[in-house]
């Protein structure tokens, strides 16, 4: 779907389907074989800083951390620049494919919350984290320039943020 409008745009994410009652319980299965996900921290939402309640997990490799992955269960503005979805790889485990793959395994946890669509977000100068989206086959909605109101343009100094579509409904 093509906006010609971002505010328009933020309004259809911001209006998808979203079902929070509680955090899921059992999430022990979130592995593909060799890598799996350990929940390491169940955030609620903070409604006065319009943060959403959050998943964060270890992404590990033969017991070995390797990295993180989040998940952020809603929609909103902020989550518009921001994503639904964050990941970071320790730097000796660059290149091995663990974050799309602890990205995937994120899907049954937001399919848990009749999310249908995520947002998937980086720096137009994160060439690691847009391959990561290229590789997912995740549609890129859009390039916008990050508001100055938003924590990316505050505390990183992201001036330009790639918006990624993934659709749950083909996963």
């Amino acid at each position: 779907m093509k906006f010609d409008n971002i505010s328009r745009e933020i309004e259809y994410y911001a209006n998808l389907p979203v079902c929070f009652c509680d955090f899921m319980e059992n999430l022990s299965g979130l592995a593909d074989g060799e890598l799996s996900l350990v929940c390491t921290d169940k955030n609620p939402a903070v409604h006065d800083k319009k943060w959403v309640p959050s998943y964060g997990f270890a992404v590990m490799v033969g017991g070995e951390s390797v990295g993180r992955v989040n998940l952020r269960i809603g929609y909103s503005e902020g989550l518009y620049y921001g994503g639904q979805v964050g990941y970071w790889i320790d730097e000796a485990h660059w290149g091995k494919g663990y974050a799309g793959r602890g990205v995937v395994l994120l899907a049954s946890v937001a399919k848990f919350h009749g999310m249908e669509k995520l947002l998937v977000c980086n720096d137009v100068n994160n060439k690691a984290s847009i391959r990561v989206c290229e590789k997912l086959g995740l549609r890129l909605v859009r390039t916008v320039e990050t508001p100055e109101w938003h924590d990316l343009y505050q505390r990183l100094g992201q001036r330009q943020t790639n918006i990624w579509e993934w659709d749950l409904n083909n996963e």
